[in-house]
């Protein structure tokens, strides 16, 4: 059944929204560069690794911005000060940066379907190639792979306000509980003593309260229905709390 949300109490406690910002950290998932092109016969594939963070507008996910906090390239290395990073939700790209003795990069990575806040983002082995001049020249193509995010509680809100809204739990605690947090702005509250989970840091600001709380399956997912008021669109934001773990989620955007 259809719940409601009601938030009418806390809006003329509310301050005026201003842009707030996540940070997803996304690793690079067995991505294995095989120089089928340069050396078909006489090498093997090796794996490229990495991390970066991809921080954005709450609300504008797509404009972010990314930047590569580690990354080991094959036959090539880990010194980022010599490389271009173009990071995007549909591709990545790694090329050299200035003029390098005997040294040459070009790491194209497309991906099938673009990197959300909740899901991986699969590697395209038809269009993704590279070309590594270190010590020797390494052509070939990207023959496995994804981008996914290192979140494990997320939370998912699909529809549009005021019409009905679902939100979707992953990753909570097996037939644990969660609970699902709404405030007016974002911030870095801290629960206090006498709660669950206290000392916990939120990405809620001081006007918190509680909605709901779920129980996860077995599986760890948890799904809630419900309604935002019309004045409340655009100004609420929702983040999810394993009361297990005291894992918190990402922050939504109610719009």
């Amino acid at each position: 059944m259809t719940r409601i949300l009601s938030l009418l109490l806390l809006l003329t406690l509310a301050a005026p929204v201003v842009a707030q910002t996540n940070t997803i950290v996304y690793t690079l998932d067995h991505v294995w560069l095989d120089p089928d092109i340069s050396h078909p016969w006489g090498s093997s594939p090796q794996l490229m690794t990495g991390q970066f963070e991809w921080t954005y507008d709450v609300g504008d996910f797509e404009n972010g911005t990314g930047e590569m906090v580690w990354v080991n390239i094959p036959w090539f290395g880990s010194n980022l000060a010599e490389m271009i990073i173009t990071i995007e939700t549909g591709s990545m790209e790694f090329s050299l940066n200035g003029n390098w003795h005997n040294r040459g990069l070009d790491v194209n990575l497309k991906y099938v379907n673009a990197f959300t806040e909740t899901s991986a983002a699969v590697i395209d082995t038809q269009l993704s190639s590279f070309d590594i001049e270190a010590g020797g020249i390494y052509q070939g193509h990207v023959t496995s792979g994804r981008i996914k995010p290192e979140t494990e509680l997320l939370l998912n809100v699909t529809g549009s306000c005021p019409d009905a809204l679902l939100a979707d739990v992953n990753g909570a605690s097996a037939h644990g509980q969660v609970a699902l947090l709404y405030s007016f702005g974002i911030g870095s509250f801290s629960i206090p003593n006498g709660y669950p989970c206290a000392g916990t840091v939120l990405g809620l600001n001081h006007t918190v309260a509680l909605g709901t709380t779920l129980n996860a399956n077995a599986s760890g997912n948890a799904s809630y229905s419900f309604h935002v008021p019309p004045q409340a669109c655009g100004r609420v934001y929702l983040q999810a709390l394993d009361l297990t773990t005291c894992e918190t989620s990402t922050v939504a955007f109610l719009q």
